[in-house]
């Protein structure tokens, strides 16, 4: 026996937009608890991590210089090196992808802003913007933002 509730479209884009609507109506505070959740997000920049790592294999280089000419064994310094080469990759990486994250928290927030004041029907265009997905359970919808924010209908 299924135990998936049906539920009809209307339903749905009740519940979706009835989930904007609210995020709209928080306006000016709302606005405030998404910037605030992207300075959480944002907080602990890979930036500064990045730098801290340039910095590292600036030093680590010039010694395995100086070994190399003092004609000593580098190949573990070298592999340190390699290490670190590819940890700073990694976290290039990382920062990429969260500043696709903040663009679309940021076009969140400037859509509150422009929006604050009226009520809005479904519009799938902005839906498919703005919401990452809608979880059914038996009694009540959860919107799930793409922004992280999520409303219980």
């Amino acid at each position: 026996m299924c135990k998936n509730r049906t539920v009809k479209e209307a339903e749905l884009y009740d519940a979706v937009m009835t989930a904007i609507n609210r995020l709209l109506a928080g306006g000016d505070n709302m606005i405030r608890i998404l910037e605030e959740n992207i300075h959480a997000i944002i907080g602990d920049t890979t930036e500064y991590k990045i730098s801290e790592i340039n910095t590292l294999l600036e030093e680590k280089q010039k010694e395995l210089i100086s070994l190399a000419n003092k004609g000593k064994d580098f190949e573990s310094l070298a592999d340190e090196i390699e290490e670190l080469r590819e940890k700073r990759q990694t976290l290039l990486v990382e920062d990429a992808s969260l500043s696709g994250e903040n663009e679309r928290i940021n076009e969140l927030i400037e859509f509150i802003r422009t929006n604050k004041y009226r009520t809005l029907l479904y519009d799938d265009t902005l839906v498919r913007k703005i919401i990452q997905n809608v979880t059914v359970y038996e009694d009540h919808f959860v919107i799930s933002f793409k922004s992280g924010i999520e409303i219980e209908i």
